[in-house]
Order: C-alpha cells, then sequence, then structure tokens
C-alpha cells in the first residue's frame, strides 16, 4: 500500500486518542508491516465495539467487501443476519459450524455535509489488499450535533450501548427498509428433540418438563387461600396463580434450548420452548426459509421445489382461516388473579388500626421544651458559680415565673468525652457552664445530664430534634481522645465528631448562621460559618452541603428532594444502635410529623412509617418503582439502574400499610400475569386486502390446477380440452415459480389489531424466533424494545429513526447471557419477556422469574411496570426486576386488589438433587 494509507491508519489512532476511549486497531494499521509484526487477534479483534468508551458512538464498516464467515467482525452472538427484507429464514449452518455473521454497513455526514452517505460517524475505511484479511478497520468517533448536519445525535447513556447501524447485503450492498430494523435470522426449535435432555412425561398438560434440579429443605404443609375463597395446603415449591381460574401451582418455565439441554440449576420446573403457529403458515414459510446464498439461481431454484412440494400439502388445510387463536380476557392481558387477607402492622387509615397503634402524633409534632436543663446559678456572673439539674417545668413554677427560657445546646461525642470517666464529664459541663454565661442565657443542655428518667429515655433520645429548635444557640465542645497516641488538630478532630450520625441534624437545625466550636484546653472558641460547615467537617460535602444550605434559607429544596438527601447523609454516618430504626428516627427530627416509636420496628418499617406519616410525596411509592443498580444494594440507597431521580417518577398507587419483613400493602396498581409455562397461539386481524387474499388462493388452490390440466391431457384428442389444459398448466408453472413472492405477500404486513398477551423465556431467545414461533413466520413485526431494559440496546438509522436492535451485539450482554447458563439459585439470570400487543421483544435481568408486572408510575413518558416474583407462603410479591413500557399499556391491562410487595425476597435454604446444598 502506499504511504498515504499508512498515514491514514495513524490518522484514526490520533482521532481516537482525541476524541477519548479505547483504540481497537484494524488490518488497515499494518498494511507496511510483516505478517509477524502484527499483533494478536485474541486481545485486538478488527472492527470489535469496545464498550470501554464513555458516552455514545457509532461504529461502522467498510463499504463494500465482504467479511469471511470465519473470521467475524463483532464477537459471536447466539443468532447470525440475513438480508431478505420482510421474512427472515431460519436456515442453519450443520451443526458444530460456527455461525457466520454479516457485519453491518453504517452511514455517516461528511463534516460540512447535510447529505447522508456511508459510513455515518466513521473515517472511510483503507482497504487492505492482502486476502482472507478483515476489511472493516474503521474508528469509532462521537457524532455531535453540529457534524451532522440534521442528523440527531444519539442517546447518551452510561448503561446503554448504542451505535448507529443500518443493514447490510453480504457487506456490499445496504438495505435500507425505510428505516427499519435490521433483518435477523430465526433460530431453529429443537422442539421434541428436547425430550431426551432430562424429560419426563406430564400427562395432565400432555407435555415434557424438567423437574427443579434444587429441591427446598422444608417439609411444612403450607395453607394457602386463593382469591375465590378456596384453601389448601402444599409443600414448599416454586408456584403461581393461573390467570385463568386463580388456582395455585407449581411454576413451570418455558427456556431457550441451549438452557434446557444443559445442566439443571433451577428451583422451578422447564419445558422447552414451542411453535404454536398455524400448520399451513408453517407450510408455507418452509418455501423460503432457503436461502444460503441470497439471490442465486441455486437458492431460487430450491425455493421453486420446496412450493411444488407445500402446493401439494396446502390442499390439505385449505379450512383454515388464518385467525390463530381465539380472543382471551376480551383482547387485554391476562389478569393478576390475587387477593390479599391477611393483616397489616400499621395502616395509614386510623379506622384500619388497633387502638394502640398510630402513625402519627400530631398533638406533639412541636414538643420545643426539653425536660430537664442544667440552671446555672448567679447566671448574671461572668465567672463559673456552678449549677443545677433541674426540670423546666418545676423551674418554670419557681425561678423562672417571670424568665424567659434561654439555654445553650452542647454537642460533644462519646469518643472524646468518656462517660465513665468523672474527669472528662466535669471537664465538659465547665466548657458548656463557660459557654452559657458568654451567651447570656440562663441554662444548657447536655445529653449526659438531661436525660435523666429511663422510662422517658427512648422518647427523649428522638426528641433531640424538638430540643434543639428551642435552643439559644449550639456549641460543640471538642476534646482529644484519650485511646489516640498523636494529638490531633481541630480539623481532625472535627471530622471525628462529625462522623456521629446524631450531629448531622444538630448541625442543620442549630440556629443562626455561626457555630462557636470550644477545644478543651484552649481558651477562646472558634467560629465556623455553617455555609462552610459541610466542606471542612463531612466528607460527602456535595450532599449534605445542600441540606445545610436549605435550613439557612440559600438554597430551596422539595420535602421529597429533603427526605432522599437526608436519608442517604444519615446511613453514610456511625451510630452505636440503639434501636433498629435509629436514622429513620433521626430523620423524625427533621419532618413536621413524627410517628410513636416502636422497639420492634426495622429500619425499612420505621422509615416506611415516617413516610406515611408525612407529606413526603410519594416517597415510597416512588421507590418502589425504583430499579437498584445491584442486587445487593440496600434499600436507603435509591440511586436508579435507569438513572431516574425519584422526582421524574409520577405514581398513581399508594402505600397502604407497613407490613412484616419489610413489605408493604401497595393499592392502585394494573397488572398484567406472565404467561411462562408455553406460548399460546394469538389471534389477529389485518387490514382486508384484495392482493393478498388472491395470494392466499393461489397458493392453497394452486395444485388443483396442475390436476384438472392432467385431466384435460388425458382427451387429447379434443384441441379445445388440450387448450384448456395447457392454460391451466401455465397457471400452475406461473404460480410455483412466483410463490416465493407470493408467500410474503400474503402472510406478511402488519396486523391491525391482535391479542394483548406477555410471555416469558428463560435464558435468551430472539425476536425473528419469537414470531416465527407465535405466528408461523419472521416478517419482521416483532421487533426489540428501544429503552424498555437497562439491556436494551437502539441504534438511528440512516433517517434519524430510532430501532431496536438485538442486545447480544452488546460483548457484556453477550458476556451475562452466557454467564446465566449456569446460574445457581440466588444469582442473576437473563430473561426475555415478549409483548404482543406493543410487538416487542425485551430482554433482562432477575434472580427469579416474575410471574406478574405491576405498572405503578409514570417516568419519562413510560410507564414503570414492577416485575415481581410470588412467595405464596406469605402471600406477597417480590420486587425482582423494573421494565418501562409504553403507555398504551395501560388501556390493556386489569387493575388489581391490593397487593402485599416487598423489595428483596427472602432466601430459602435449599439442596441439589445430588446432595449439593445452597440459599434460594
Amino acid at each position: 500500500m502506499s504511504q498515504r494509507s499508512s498515514s491514514q491508519g495513524g490518522m484514526q489512532r490520533i482521532r481516537q486518542e482525541r476524541h477519548g476511549g479505547s483504540y481497537t486497531p484494524g488490518p488497515d494499521d499494518f498494511e507496511d508491516e510483516s505478517e509477524s509484526q502484527r499483533p494478536s487477534a485474541v486481545n485486538h479483534r478488527p472492527g470489535t465495539l469496545n464498550p470501554s468508551h464513555h458516552g455514545t458512538y457509532m461504529s461502522g464498516a467498510g463499504a463494500g467487501g465482504s467479511t469471511p464467515h470465519h473470521q467475524n467482525a463483532f464477537p459471536p452472538t447466539p443468532h447470525y443476519y440475513g438480508q431478505n427484507y420482510g421474512y427472515q429464514s431460519n436456515q442453519q449452518e450443520q451443526r458444530g459450524a460456527p455461525m457466520p455473521l454479516q457485519v453491518p454497513q453504517q452511514h455517516y455526514y461528511p463534516s460540512g455535509s447535510s447529505e447522508p452517505r456511508a459510513h455515518q460517524g466513521l473515517e472511510p475505511p483503507q482497504r487492505s489488499p492482502s486476502p482472507g484479511q478483515s476489511v472493516h478497520s474503521y474508528e469509532l468517533r462521537p457524532v455531535s450535533q453540529g457534524e451532522g448536519g440534521d442528523q440527531e445525535p444519539v442517546q447518551k447513556s452510561s448503561s446503554r450501548f448504542t451505535s448507529q447501524r443500518n443493514l447490510v447485503e453480504d457487506d456490499a450492498e445496504v438495505n435500507d427498509i425505510d428505516g427499519k430494523t435490521y433483518n435477523e435470522r430465526p433460530q431453529r426449535l429443537m422442539e421434541s428433540t428436547n425430550q431426551w435432555h432430562h424429560s419426563i412425561f406430564r400427562w395432565g398438560t400432555f407435555d415434557w418438563v424438567q423437574n427443579p434440579a434444587y429441591i427446598y429443605d422444608d417439609t411444612i404443609q403450607y395453607r394457602y387461600r386463593d382469591f375465590a375463597a378456596r384453601v389448601c395446603e402444599k409443600p414448599l415449591h416454586e408456584r403461581y396463580l393461573d390467570h385463568d381460574d386463580g388456582r395455585l401451582r407449581k411454576l413451570t418455565v418455558a427456556c431457550a434450548d441451549d438452557i434446557y439441554q444443559a445442566p439443571g440449576t433451577s428451583t422451578w420446573r422447564r419445558t422447552y420452548v414451542r411453535n404454536v403457529s398455524e400448520l399451513k403458515v408453517r407450510i408455507a414459510t418452509w418455501i423460503i426459509d432457503y436461502d444460503e446464498n441470497p439471490g442465486t439461481w441455486k437458492t431460487y431454484g430450491i425455493q421453486v421445489v420446496r412450493a411444488f412440494l407445500a402446493s401439494m400439502l396446502m390442499v390439505f388445510f385449505v379450512w383454515e382461516t388464518g385467525s390463530n387463536g381465539s380472543v382471551k380476557f376480551s383482547g387485554r392481558f391476562a389478569p393478576f388473579p390475587y387477593y390479599y387477607f391477611g393483616t397489616a402492622k400499621v395502616w395509614r387509615n386510623q379506622i384500619e388500626n388497633n387502638e394502640n397503634k398510630q402513625i402519627g402524633n400530631t398533638n406533639e409534632y412541636r414538643v420545643l421544651k426539653p425536660r430537664h436543663l442544667c440552671f446555672l446559678r448567679k447566671p448574671d456572673s461572668p465567672r463559673l458559680q456552678g449549677y443545677d439539674i433541674l426540670s423546666v417545668e418545676e423551674w418554670e413554677k419557681t425561678d423562672g415565673k417571670n424568665m424567659n427560657l434561654t439555654y445553650t445546646f452542647v454537642a460533644w461525642s462519646t469518643i472524646q468525652f468518656r462517660t465513665s470517666s468523672r474527669r472528662d464529664m466535669k471537664a465538659l459541663h465547665q466548657i458548656a457552664e463557660k459557654a452559657a454565661r458568654s451567651a447570656g442565657v440562663v441554662a444548657f443542655w447536655v445529653s449526659g445530664s438531661c436525660m435523666r428518667v429511663e422510662e422517658e429515655e427512648e422518647s427523649d433520645v428522638f426528641r433531640i430534634a424538638d430540643v434543639l429548635r428551642g435552643a439559644s444557640d449550639l456549641i460543640i465542645v471538642l476534646g482529644q481522645p484519650p485511646d489516640e497516641p498523636q494529638r490531633l488538630g481541630v480539623d481532625e478532630l472535627l471530622k471525628q465528631w462529625g462522623e456521629r450520625m446524631w450531629t448531622f441534624p444538630e448541625v442543620l437545625l442549630s440556629p443562626g448562621k455561626e457555630i462557636l466550636v470550644y477545644i478543651r484546653g484552649e481558651n477562646s472558641p472558634i467560629a465556623i460559618n455553617k455555609n462552610q460547615f459541610a466542606g471542612r467537617v463531612w466528607e460527602d460535602a456535595h450532599e449534605s452541603r445542600q441540606l445545610v444550605d436549605s435550613y439557612i434559607g440559600t438554597l430551596g429544596l422539595s420535602r421529597l428532594e429533603k427526605a432522599v438527601i437526608a436519608l442517604g447523609c444519615l446511613y453514610r454516618r456511625k451510630t452505636v444502635e440503639y434501636l433498629k430504626g435509629d436514622q429513620a428516627y433521626a430523620l423524625m427530627g427533621l419532618l413536621r410529623l413524627r410517628p410513636q416509636i416502636d422497639v420492634t420496628d426495622t429500619q425499612f418499617q420505621a422509615f416506611a412509617r415516617l413516610s406515611m406519616a408525612n407529606d413526603s410525596d410519594a416517597l415510597l411509592e416512588r421507590y418502589i418503582c425504583t430499579l437498584p443498580k445491584s442486587i445487593d444494594q440496600p434499600w436507603y440507597n435509591m440511586e436508579d439502574t435507569y438513572e431516574s431521580s425519584l422526582w421524574d417518577i409520577y405514581p398513581y398507587t399508594q402505600v397502604a400499610a407497613v407490613c412484616d419483613n419489610d413489605t408493604v400493602i401497595l393499592d392502585g396498581a394494573f397488572a398484567a400475569s406472565v404467561v411462562w409455562d408455553s406460548f399460546f397461539p394469538i389471534n389477529y386481524t389485518k387490514n382486508f386486502s384484495f392482493i393478498r387474499k388472491a395470494a392466499l388462493y393461489l397458493m392453497n388452490y394452486n395444485f388443483f390446477f396442475l390436476i384438472i390440466s392432467l385431466l384435460f391431457f388425458t382427451f387429447s384428442i379434443l384441441r379445445p380440452a388440450l387448450f384448456i389444459g395447457v392454460i391451466l398448466l401455465l397457471t400452475f408453472v406461473a404460480v410455483l415459480l412466483r410463490t416465493p413472492k407470493l408467500v410474503k405477500l400474503a402472510y406478511g404486513g402488519k396486523f391491525s389489531g391482535q391479542q394483548a398477551a406477555m410471555f416469558g423465556v428463560e435464558g435468551y431467545i430472539s425476536a425473528a424466533t419469537v414470531e416465527r414461533a407465535l405466528f408461523g413466520g419472521a416478517f419482521g413485526r416483532m421487533s426489540w424494545s428501544i429503552n424498555t431494559s437497562p439491556l436494551s440496546r437502539s441504534i438511528l438509522n440512516s433517517h434519524g429513526e430510532r430501532i431496536g436492535i438485538d442486545p447480544t451485539r452488546d460483548p457484556q450482554v453477550l458476556e451475562k447471557v452466557k454467564r446465566a447458563r449456569y446460574a445457581k439459585p440466588g444469582e442473576m439470570r437473563i430473561f426475555t419477556l415478549i409483548d404482543t400487543y406493543n410487538m416487542e421483544v425485551t430482554l433482562f435481568e432477575a434472580v427469579n422469574p416474575p410471574i406478574s408486572f405491576f405498572l405503578c408510575a409514570s417516568e419519562g413518558g413510560m410507564q414503570r411496570a414492577v416485575g415481581c416474583s410470588y412467595d405464596w407462603t406469605a402471600q406477597t410479591m417480590y420486587r425482582e426486576t423494573v421494565l418501562r413500557l409504553p403507555t398504551a399499556t395501560l388501556e390493556f391491562t386489569y387493575r388489581v386488589h391490593r397487593v402485599k410487595i416487598g423489595m428483596r425476597r427472602p432466601q430459602w435454604p435449599c439442596r441439589h438433587k445430588d446432595g449439593d446444598t445452597h440459599m434460594a
């Protein structure tokens, strides 16, 4: 190659470094080097989309040329791509051979041009003359608004892998089908072949299943009452509510062939995916299944031969109408027949509570006076005269009858002043007395001395915020920790003091804009502005500074923002646990109403009761609709995988009660059951078309033309009969030759309406395979969702239209799919959700298969759907995942009764049928 080619390869590296991300070299970068000098293809795969890039990039391939099937430009995926628009075949290579992968071509707008050309967002590649080498060397570069003319930039998301990708036929010709999705070839389902893989025959439903590989270590018979008040007792197994009759049945999950044939790893029964489409449609689409070499005479000839055989078979299925199933549930999604018969720990409505259980005590929401104070002797004297610990009520009746109650709040740490040391306590009180006399108040409050009655100590601990609100000022007393070998500076002492959880509300609620800091052994205090306190003392200065600014009036925060930020800050601080709900009770001091303290509350229950008692802008309802970023994310960390804040979510449900085991009662949700055991025929309708009707009749009755023509040939002595026979024979041949096109015309096209249903499959199954299994052929009706799941992937086509693509084209998602095949109970798995109303397929992660989705809120123009598994022993739904469904889905769902829902499903001990123990 010329020196120009080499320099362009170097320029690609320079551009890549300038735009950020990682650089993946291609063959063009080494054209002037020998074969031995080229880097190994193990770590540098030509054309690999590297997920380490930050931001959104558009990737591409070379214009023209081809990539050998044995040398993939992208990581291998479970499917490969065809090129015929409208219909995608399931022609497979021989088992064991590598699956060919067609590299999609791209488009780009040259800088300063608004006309679309090849390779948008990419630099034109340089060709390598060496045979057998990949010619898809290209760079990834970000697309800006200015460079692309009118082109809309690709959506940016840290959790999304997006690129602009279009169709290609053998990497030579762009198949731009008006912006429609690229073509997938459906996988061939093994179906009955799976019967030889650890299967048993189930007589009740006449199908083959695999029993659970893991069995729960529990022999108890649990009582259950369903929505129709039918009572039964059953052992512990994975079960679901049948959407037809509401009975409790064992859960059977259809799974992809690779999972079904692998060793069992689940606590539920498994079966395989079956094709439920009409036999006549399957026969018709079998004609055009063969397209190993699309556009060649060989392929066309084989399709014509198949058409001849299919025309004979179609004679026996002319009565099939093509409705493909009956209408169920008035065309809506399957309902969720659930009714909760249990009770709750605390109901939102007081009528439903017992007399001794109340959400809030509205009569004492502002108790500003402490019970006891350290009153100064001779408060007008600047010298230390001592103090007396008196009841505030008693002082107001005697010495303070004509005086205003003013006192200083003293904040200190038990790390620096030990309560067991008389010397430390004496020094603390001397500093407090000195500060109170300097401030001109009559008393001071120290927690160690003013919380005296043990019976009232529990309520006093969580009423400190009210005591602080009534104080004249706040001082902080610091001292050298006795266990510290080295002497600490002021900032180190402050940070040590600020680690305590209770210091956070003390600073927020302190009066004034300055805080005086007294240091043991020094005479003069240090004044610190409150707006500088967070940056100097606390490690989470970015979050805590917002609250400080809000309380001093320089920044406005909503009630929801205050609650969320304060909760996170409190849980990041240290505390010696007094009650399990300490953090929630500390937060209680920042809110108007507070519930009665319950020593049996967990952290979540205390926070839930506090949220219900106050106008917290439906904080709990919003939190239920978030998807944690990891399976171990604590409940108080309310970060969302979709990068949405709580105030971006608008719920139309309400938490009606708080229950045991960190669960709540949710009311007002819309529900849709997921069918896991098998597909069922989907009823659909199409707009009437004379051409489509004629194509159907010609294919169905074409073989009759041949039979009748042969009959006329038997009377060859009669010229009119011979002429009619020739006409019919030519008609048969003409229809036979056009059958591949007639199949697409007759059975392709969009539906005008179809039955709404949600099917679930464990593992990965492509959209084309799903469409073929449901409707007989893959005609591009079923597509991948654009942004329904964190695993969803989308691109922009050449017309600026966003379309969904197979998520496994992202190497990170592909790795998750592979890893999930061997997931054990309690580990993340991959599931595929098929939505026939929206005609979308979604890949998502969950530990257990969600048997129902509850639509609870709207966010960003979509509906938050909470997918839940079912613990039938406690009538509790547990959140497994959260998806974003189109808003129109609401119109085809049913509302459900009050649902008991939990955030994390407890793990049950289980054992493998061969003896291995585990938690599920």
